[in-house]
C-alpha cells in the first residue's frame, strides 16, 4: 500500500500546540501554557492502519493511503486540530490548536497560524483579532 505520509519506525514527528488563552488564567499544566509548544517525538510503532507515538500517552495517529480521504473523525499526520474552549473552570479558556507533523516545526507553524486564523475568522469571527505572531515558543 502506499500512504499519503510514507513513515518509519524511528522517524521523528514533532508535536506542535498553539494556545491562545482569553484570559490570564494561567493552567498548571506545561501543555496549556499561553504560546506555542513544541515536541519532538518518535514513531515507536506503525501497522497497515495506525502510528504510534512516544509521548506518554502513546498517540495514535491513522495512516491514509494515498488518494483516499480523511474523515472527520481520523487524527492522521500533518492535520490541523483546532478547538474553541469556553466555560472552562480548572483550565484556561481560548482557542487551541495540535498538530503532528513530520516536516520541521519552523516550516510547519506559519501554515498552522494561518489554519488558525483561518478557522478562528469562519468560526469566531466575534473574537478581537488575535496577534498570533507575538506568542511566545517553548521547545519541551
Amino acid at each position: 500500500m502506499k500512504y499519503r505520509n510514507e513513515t518509519k519506525i524511528g522517524q521523528p514527528v514533532w508535536e506542535v500546540r498553539i494556545n491562545i488563552h482569553s484570559s490570564s488564567n494561567q493552567s498548571i499544566s506545561e501543555w496549556r501554557k499561553e504560546g506555542i509548544i513544541i515536541k519532538q517525538l518518535s514513531i515507536v510503532h506503525q501497522t497497515d492502519r495506525k502510528i504510534a507515538l512516544s509521548d506518554d500517552f502513546i498517540t495514535l495517529l491513522d495512516r491514509i493511503e494515498f488518494g483516499k480521504r480523511k474523515e472527520s473523525h481520523q487524527g492522521v499526520l500533518e492535520d490541523v486540530s483546532i478547538s474553541f474552549v469556553s466555560k472552562e473552570t480548572y483550565f484556561p479558556n481560548g482557542i487551541f490548536a495540535t498538530a503532528y507533523t513530520l516536516e520541521k516545526p519552523e516550516k510547519f507553524i506559519p501554515k498552522m497560524k494561518k489554519q488558525m486564523l483561518v478557522h478562528i475568522e469562519k468560526e469566531c469571527g466575534f473574537l478581537q483579532k488575535i496577534d498570533i505572531d507575538s506568542l511566545q515558543i517553548f521547545n519541551l
